[in-house]
């Protein structure tokens, strides 16, 4: 059976905005330069279309902080900054990805999913 991308995308949404947040923990930065930051750390194809209107939501929700900048080139930047409610929120999301990744990987391994020659060795870690 040939991988699902839609799949993958499924699994990727209810993830991306703890990922977002977590990048921006790191440091304030711009969308665009989120999208190049998740393409380095192995979740390609996740475009700006996607990353600048998740950004406003979370914005939206107090989440991150949004101010501009002058931009070397072109027109000024908005550079994204979690805020104190986002850190906190990531502190909860990153424990409940923690927990439930952790039981679907039990799970996965109790029922000898793991045990397939199939599935990536990283998985099985």
């Amino acid at each position: 059976m040939a991988l699902d991308p839609d799949r993958r995308t499924q699994l990727l949404r209810g993830a991306l905005d703890t990922c977002l947040l977590a990048l921006l923990a790191r440091r304030p930065t711009h969308a665009y330069d989120v999208v190049v930051q998740l393409e380095k750390q192995g979740l390609p194809g996740v475009g700006y279309g996607t990353v600048y209107p998740l950004m406003g939501r979370l914005r939206r929700q107090g989440l991150v902080t949004e101010r501009t900048e002058p931009s070397p080139s072109g027109p000024p930047r908005k550079v994204f900054e979690v805020s104190p409610a986002g850190a906190q929120a990531l502190t909860e999301w990153t424990q409940q990805w923690v927990d439930t990744t952790s039981a679907i990987t039990g799970l996965l391994a109790s029922a000898g999913a793991l045990d397939n020659p199939e599935v990536s060795p990283s998985v099985q870690s």
